[in-house]
């Protein structure tokens, strides 16, 4: 080796170590199920009027929603209940509504669902919810030319032995 190149090898050295972390790194990052990015970002970032245009039509129709959900029972779905109320609080009858659920914690995980309507303003799908901890619902309801959405939080809970009929009493 001639003399003096120990500098610019050193520094090909760093270089390429650095490259070689970086790539490490965006991988580990798109790879972990905690990080998310919110599905058309920009495409809602755009159309942000019309983001604000569907709160107003949310406010000016005056519904109402709640999100439930059952205790959660190891290795089977959940089911999800929306209970929609109009501007006079009476239940919303004849809607169709879709929901969008999301575990915060591992957010990049979205299910969306068409809800069974069950009567008196109740809408149900089963949905899996499988983590105790903080959901996040996203609401879609239509109802003739009506169009209301929302997002709300619910927290899942898991089912104890006696609630789900195998446990005994002590």
């Amino acid at each position: 080796m001639k003399a003096g190149m120990g500098w610019p090898i050193g520094i090909t050295v760093m270089l390429g170590a650095t490259v070689a972390g970086n790539l490490v790194m965006m991988r580990i990052a798109n790879n972990d199920p905690s990080f998310s990015v919110e599905p058309d970002y920009y495409k809602k970032a755009v159309f942000y009027d019309s983001t604000m245009a569907q709160t107003h039509r949310n406010l000016d129709l005056g519904w109402g929603v709640q999100t439930f959900a059952d205790s959660i029972v190891a290795g089977q779905p959940t089911r999800l209940r929306v209970v929609l109320r109009d501007e006079k609080a009476l239940p919303l009858r004849d809607a169709h509504v879709e929901a969008t659920v999301l575990f915060n914690a591992r957010a990049n995980d979205l299910t969306t669902a068409t809800l069974t309507n069950e009567g008196a303003g109740v809408y149900t799908a089963t949905v899996p919810i499988n983590t105790p901890g903080e959901w996040e619902v996203r609401v879609s309801a239509r109802r003739d030319t009506a169009h209301f959405t929302a997002s709300t939080r619910l927290t899942a809970v898991p089912a104890t032995a006696r609630a789900s009929g195998t446990g005994r009493r002590p």
